[in-house]
């Protein structure tokens, strides 16, 4: 990927709203999360059920390419079944634009490592996936800067 094209897509990956639905994992509210921002409610909120990071995670449109609902429900439905059958929790979410012009059914996941969400995010063509840590900003992960094999 050019410089070009990775400024462009972190430009717009940082301008996304990403969406927790209200799951038991998560204290049952929706949260929305920002790319270099603290949520200090969610943090609370994990560490009271021992986790001190989580990852945002999708197979939906890899390499930032569109592709049909058919094919990226598919390879989202292997991804949630791949995380359950580790051991994983998942609650469902959203990637949302700002204005709107797009949205792609996501996962948030308690606990998981950010090595594991690279992993997972190699694994299924993402760009960059979000990760976050008890009291630190959500980062935008790249997948390609990333060095650990895919599981």
């Amino acid at each position: 990927m050019s410089h070009h094209e990775r400024e462009r897509l972190a430009k717009a990956y940082t301008a996304t709203r990403y969406v927790i639905r209200p799951h038991p994992s998560t204290g049952g509210v929706e949260q929305i999360l920002r790319a270099g921002a603290l949520h200090p409610a969610l943090d609370a909120t994990l560490a009271a059920r021992g986790h001190r990071e989580w990852a945002f995670l999708t197979a939906w449109n890899p390499g930032s390419q569109w592709r049909s609902e058919e094919e990226n429900r598919r390879a989202q439905e292997r991804l949630e079944a791949q995380l359950v059958a580790g051991g994983w929790v998942v609650a469902p979410a959203l990637g949302q634009a700002e204005d709107g012009g797009w949205c792609e059914p996501s996962l948030f996941v308690p606990g998981l490592p950010r090595e594991e969400a690279a992993r997972f995010g190699r694994a299924y063509g993402q760009v960059a996936v979000l990760v976050g840590r008890a009291s630190a900003h959500a980062e935008l992960l790249f997948c390609e800067e990333a060095h650990a094999p895919a599981p």
